[in-house]
């Protein structure tokens, strides 16, 4: 039997604890996952409240006091994290009932995703018992919140900063990794749920919620299958109407159907089916975590393009010539720079070799008003909607010249394409080419910080710069 579907008019609380409890932390565990995890991800993060642990026997785990059980705890509890194996979920429900839990999170796995009947039934009950007696479950087999201004963090390394780019995600671990893959990019977060098998809360709830949050501005989402179409559909086109939305779907193979179903018991439904349902709600597809960064990246700093005409610039011709190919493969254009743009371009790239027609091959911007004068005419042309300034790092020890001058070279060229941004009224992105060495690595993270310090929408390569431009535009077609 399948428990009854509860409206709630918010679901604000479940994101703001006042105090957490963990049961099933071992007094043996690291740091990692499980209750540990939920425990050093907190103190880590500075959770303002009191955390709580559930342990038989320890008095104390990581300095913090056990209790027995749930109900020995003498102050309220709002929020519980259950890292105890599935057969203790009915009675550590009970002890939550008693204790007038609003919220259960179950990164307990051993549910419905494990295909066995009786597995299932379990799970249903316990939803059918958590209803009745109004707490609201996450999960199971999930990793559940990072909230950043409220403290909450499911993994390490989560930064407290918040931002305005909401996360739906069936899957923790992509969670997790989302949230690593888009700090570098400047990208931080409002609310990322992990929500697992959705047996209570689903991915239509939290959509909803997310469409009305004021903290959120963007919305991405990792999703495995449909539970509830109709509800679910009508929750995209909701958030679709309201904000910037762009969803990775899997199963998009049979193989990955048949993964989806053993993770979390999600049947992975038609994908040209869902490629429609996010064309009517105005939502992009993407294809991997990679572009699902990439799109709240664009749509962070980069917000409108007018068209597709792009001005590339930057040093090295093969380079350029690749460039050029991969804008044209996702559908935008490389245009011939009009006559007056190339006669402005050709009185500070004169040298041999150099190309001034776009992309634009030069070397002479060394200096400020060089570097200046080849990018503002590129901007600022009439065929010309955007600019993408290309360039390559690693190759000495923080550039040839020391470490000192290559930090105050980029930070010049950082400010100088956040002033003609502004200026041109048009998106200036930036592609940093690296090598793997580790000079290289840290000359792209300081050049990548200061750009979207400065504004300025960041890609590791043409082609990830290319689709993302490219499913703006299409994004911006599909806008109701």
């Amino acid at each position: 039997m399948t428990a009854p579907a509860v409206e709630t008019p918010s679901l604000e609380f479940i994101f703001h604890p006042r105090s957490i409890a963990i049961a099933g932390v071992s007094a043996k565990e690291n740091a990692g996952f499980g209750g540990g995890g939920f425990v050093q991800s907190l103190m880590d993060i500075g959770f303002r409240g009191p955390i709580f642990l559930i342990h038989p026997t320890a008095p104390a785990i990581r300095g913090l006091k056990c209790y027995k059980s749930l109900r020995d705890i003498e102050d309220e509890v709002d929020y519980v994290i259950s890292s105890v194996p599935a057969r203790h979920v009915p009675g550590l429900l009970e002890d939550c009932i008693a204790k007038k839990v609003k919220v259960l999170h179950l990164f307990t796995a051993g549910f419905t995703e494990t295909g066995d009947a009786e597995r299932a039934k379990m799970e249903q009950s316990i939803v059918a018992r958590a209803r009745e007696a109004g707490i609201r479950m996450i999960g199971p087999n999930c990793m559940g919140l990072y909230v950043p201004a409220s403290r909450l963090a499911m993994m390490g390394g989560q930064p407290p900063e918040p931002g305005h780019v909401g996360m739906v995600s069936q899957s923790g671990m992509n969670a997790g990794e989302f949230v690593r893959y888009a700090i570098p990019r400047g990208v931080r977060c409002s609310k990322v749920i992990s929500f697992g098998n959705g047996a209570d809360l689903k991915a239509a709830d939290f959509f909803d919620y997310l469409a009305d949050d004021v903290e959120t501005e963007i919305i991405v989402a990792y999703l495995e299958g449909i539970q509830d179409g109709p509800r679910l559909a009508q929750a995209i086109r909701k958030a679709g109407a309201k904000k910037p939305v762009a969803i990775l779907k899997s199963g998009r193979t049979e193989a990955g159907s048949r993964a989806a179903n053993s993770h979390t018991a999600s049947l992975a439904g038609s994908l040209d089916i869902f490629e429609g349902l996010c064309r009517q709600a105005g939502a992009i597809r993407v294809e991997s975590l990679e572009a699902l960064v990439d799109m709240a990246t664009t749509f962070q700093f980069v917000k409108e393009l007018r068209g597709p005409n792009v001005a590339v610039v930057g040093g090295g011709g093969g380079a350029s010539v690749l460039a050029a190919d991969d804008l044209d493969a996702a559908g935008l254009k490389v245009p011939a720079l009009l006559p007056e743009t190339q006669a402005a371009l050709a009185k500070v790239t004169a040298e041999a070799g150099t190309s001034i027609r776009n992309p634009i091959d030069t070397m002479s911007m060394a200096d400020e008003e060089s570097f200046r004068a080849t990018l503002l005419p590129c901007a600022t042309a009439p065929n010309i909607d955007a600019v993408i300034y290309h360039m390559g790092v690693g190759g000495g020890p923080m550039g040839s010249r020391g470490p000192s001058n290559f930090r105050s070279r980029v930070e010049k060229q950082a400010e100088g394409l956040a002033e003609i941004q502004k200026e041109s009224g048009k998106p200036v992105v930036v592609v940093i080419r690296q090598s793997l060495t580790p000079d290289a690595v840290a000359q792209a993270i300081a050049f990548e910080e200061m750009c979207w310090r400065s504004g300025l929408a960041t890609y590791p390569s043409m082609s990830r710069a290319a689709h993302a431009l490219a499913n703006l535009l299409e994004w911006q077609r599909r806008r109701p």
